[in-house]
């Protein structure tokens, strides 16, 4: 356990003027500031359900983050994604990619992240180890490059960016979902004719 900071699940203490989903009692979660009261607007807020515990409602904006740049790739059943980086939003990635029925790569440093994302059934790439994720990516698609890569990893470095595109095959898509440095080189694009796009959280 870790503290999430924005991720907040409580109770509503106190609703605004014209606030009608909500009502006092509700447990709930928010994307609210780092506070232990915190003031947000309706659409910023959901009704966690029965059932559902608050330390496992606390991934709910977390997982909002994963979905959007799962939604951005638009994957489609069958399609082979790569998820640079297995971080606790990249491994939240790769389980609503297996669930969208998709082949999932994972590649990250962390050997724990690597056996929590096997675990969730993704292959993995082992960059520790020295594994090349260039050449790693084109052995999972069977040489024609994978359809989607989304990068989940946070680093200075333009790496992930370069790999995700060597990966691609011609007109693939790749998400920033992560924080990377941004040297983009135009021959990685230009020459598969790829789509970059930064997701927003």
């Amino acid at each position: 356990p870790l503290p999430l900071g924005y991720c907040n699940a409580g109770v509503v203490v106190e609703v605004g003027e014209g606030v009608s989903e909500f009502s006092v009692g509700d447990r709930v979660v928010s994307n609210g500031p780092h506070a232990e009261v915190v003031c947000v607007p309706e659409n910023l807020s959901a009704r966690i359900p029965e059932g559902v515990s608050d330390r496992e409602a606390a991934f709910t904006v977390l997982s909002s983050i994963a979905l959007q740049g799962v939604r951005l790739a638009d994957p489609t059943l069958g399609e082979r994604v790569a998820v640079l980086g297995l971080g606790l939003i990249g491994l939240l990635t790769v389980q609503i990619l297996k669930a969208n029925g998709c082949q999932v790569l994972g590649a990250d440093f962390d050997s724990q992240k690597l056996s929590l994302a096997a675990e969730f059934g993704a292959k993995t790439i082992d960059l520790s180890a020295g594994e090349d994720p260039i050449q790693a990516g084109l052995a999972f698609s069977g040489g024609k490059g994978v359809d989607k890569v989304i990068i989940t990893a946070a680093t200075e470095s333009s790496d992930p960016v370069h790999q995700a595109a060597q990966m691609s095959r011609k007109r693939g898509k790749i998400v920033l979902v992560g924080v990377t440095g941004l040297d983009l080189k135009r021959e990685d694009f230009y020459k598969k004719e790829l789509t970059f796009q930064v997701s927003s959280s």
